[in-house]
């Protein structure tokens, strides 16, 4: 063969190469997925984290066609279930349902573990947003807000409140209202918030700043009386109970998402996959009746969305960890 054929049918074979390369990844995204995909949830089954990862996986697996199963890796304020899910294969097989807690706090928390959500798993998209509200045992007495607050300060030191782990969000935010209701509070941290709200039906705590998905049924049950929603509008499903800043605590506002990932490699038509497939899954009448009646906002963005949201939490929930100097590691 002749030098200059050579060269030619080389330069052939490299753009055949090339072009079956561009070809490949549309066709990537195209056969994903052939198997079931595991959500990693670094939190304990039966609380909120659980609940929202359940009904996207339902939605999420009818939309691939293939089964979506939860995998509830809970320890360590959800850095356990974080390591596992970094680590996996970045293949869309392994995916991981983080909320606020996991992706944002963490890093402010445990300093010396390095497990920072933004810069080890790629971002998908947000999922819903939970509102939380402050509940206390129905015997306290005090029949709102203010009443509340009066018994605290008469007690200080007495009265405890539990939440789902140290440095969550239901403790910062059970700590920031004692540090604006002037009020000296005693937190008991449980490993789920399950655990948290049977001891507080029994009275053995006696209030919790906690999602309303976790709350609302005791409250409609009257084992537990809200006493302010932490958001700036009233809840359809609660419309008897104020919002904080109604009920005398102005700027109080505290709340908990829930958001998708995939390990840091994923191939981004994968991630454009399950973007798309989580979209369409959830943004139906029935995924959306679905959270509505667990108190849940629907909130659905994209990659480059969930990461402006990660840098505006760390950027509001940094400096009042630093304040309070809790570190966990």
């Amino acid at each position: 063969m002749k030098r200059r054929d050579f060269l030619k049918r080389s330069t052939a074979a490299v753009a055949l190469a090339g072009l079956g390369a561009v070809r490949a990844t549309p066709s990537l995204a195209q056969a994903y997925p052939t198997q079931p995909i595991r959500i990693i949830s670094p939190f304990a089954a039966g609380g909120a984290a659980d609940v929202v990862a359940r009904i996207v996986g339902k939605h999420l697996g009818d939309q691939l066609g293939q089964q979506v199963f939860i995998d509830n890796r809970s320890g360590a304020g959800g850095t356990l279930g974080t390591d596992i899910a970094a680590r996996a294969a970045p293949d869309g097989y392994t995916l991981a349902m983080h909320s606020i807690s996991s992706a944002v706090l963490n890093k402010f928390l445990y300093t010396r573990s390095k497990l920072d959500v933004a810069t080890m798993f790629a971002p998908i998209s947000q999922i819903g947003s939970a509102l939380m509200m402050l509940v206390i045992n129905e015997k306290i007495p005090a029949r709102n807000l203010q009443e509340f607050i009066a018994l605290l300060k008469t007690n200080p030191g007495k009265y405890q409140f539990g939440s789902n782990g140290l440095g969550g969000i239901m403790h910062l935010s059970g700590d920031l209202f004692g540090f604006m209701s002037g009020t000296e509070v005693v937190h008991v941290p449980y490993r789920g918030e399950g655990q948290a709200t049977v001891d507080l039906i029994a009275g053995r705590i006696h209030f919790m700043v906690a999602s309303v998905p976790i709350m609302l049924p005791h409250v409609r049950s009257g084992e537990l009386r809200a006493l302010c929603i932490n958001a700036d509008h009233r809840l359809t499903l609660l419309p008897d109970v104020p919002t904080a800043a109604e009920a005398g605590l102005s700027g109080y506002k505290t709340y908990n998402w829930h958001a998708l990932f995939a390990p840091l490699g994923t191939p981004e038509p994968i991630i454009k996959r399950v973007n798309e497939a989580l979209i369409k899954g959830m943004d139906t009448p029935a995924a959306r009746k679905q959270f509505e009646e667990i108190g849940i906002d629907l909130v659905l963005s994209n990659p480059n969305a969930l990461t402006a949201e990660l840098q505006q939490q760390s950027d509001f929930w940094g400096p009042l960890i630093a304040r309070s100097g809790v570190k966990l590691d």
